[in-house]
């Protein structure tokens, strides 16, 4: 109950979604002249932002405020191992033949490989969502095998649906193998979210953010032009701080 409504919050309240639902509604209030001019100003002042970089940038500073690992940092910590989280899965790639890592997932892979060559450390991937036979976290194994050549233990986690059961299921890994110091991958602008329910099973986890958004150069006016990238950019924004907000309600 909980996937479904979160789903359909996100279908009518994110964007795309949230264009379509105006629309219906100027068309409810055709005969109210007043207040379908209130809902078209409305609706063409919330496309435009959502359509600039400008928004996405701002969202994204609210989310992304954890650094990145530092070369000094890494050359010191006392850490166990490196927990590296899905970000979805491809159903059929022709080129492969079958089911392939989704995008965020391929991004996060690479520096958690990254990350093991500097330290040598085990690795736990987690990602339960599957298509055909395979999960994103079988796959995520293969590809940290097979493309980046990683020799050191690669623990599989593949029952979780969402970043609730990553932590879940992954602490168990953890315990089981007598790791209590870790590294968790994930993009910058989910790391909050992420820590908020790792942090329910142990507080020694040590945030490793990569692929961040957030532009922290000075104002640029033509962060103001509209774009079809800002659109998904403010939709990534968006769902992640309403993830997290879904989170601390449901699970806390």
């Amino acid at each position: 109950m909980s996937y479904f409504l979160s789903k359909l919050f996100e279908t009518l309240f994110l964007p795309p979604g949230i264009f379509i639902v105006l629309l219906i509604l100027s068309v409810l209030l055709l005969k109210s002249i007043k207040y379908l001019k209130m809902l078209l100003v409305m609706q063409i002042l919330l496309i435009y932002m959502l359509s600039t970089s400008f928004l996405s940038d701002v969202l994204f500073s609210k989310l992304e405020m954890i650094p990145a690992l530092s070369e000094a940092q890494i050359s010191v910590n006392k850490v166990d191992a490196i927990v590296v989280l899905a970000g979805g899965i491809s159903r059929y790639k022709k080129e492969y033949h079958g089911p392939d890592i989704g995008y965020f997932t391929g991004l996060r892979l690479r520096y958690g490989a990254w990350l093991q060559k500097r330290t040598g450390l085990p690795m736990i991937v987690t990602g339960g969502i599957e298509e055909g036979d395979m999960t994103e976290a079988e796959l995520m194994k293969q590809v940290l095998q097979n493309e980046y050549d990683i020799t050191s233990a690669i623990w599989v986690e593949k029952q979780s649906k969402n970043t609730f059961e990553n932590a879940r299921y992954s602490s168990k890994i953890l315990h089981q193998q007598g790791y209590s110091n870790y590294y968790l991958v994930t993009s910058a602008f989910h790391m909050p979210r992420a820590l908020d329910a790792f942090r329910k099973y142990n507080d020694n986890v040590i945030p490793a953010p990569m692929g961040f958004f957030h532009n922290q150069m000075p104002f640029d006016f033509r962060t103001l032009k509209p774009s079809g990238r800002a659109i998904w950019d403010n939709y990534l924004a968006l769902h992640e701080m309403i993830g997290r907000y879904w989170y601390q309600v449901y699970y806390d």
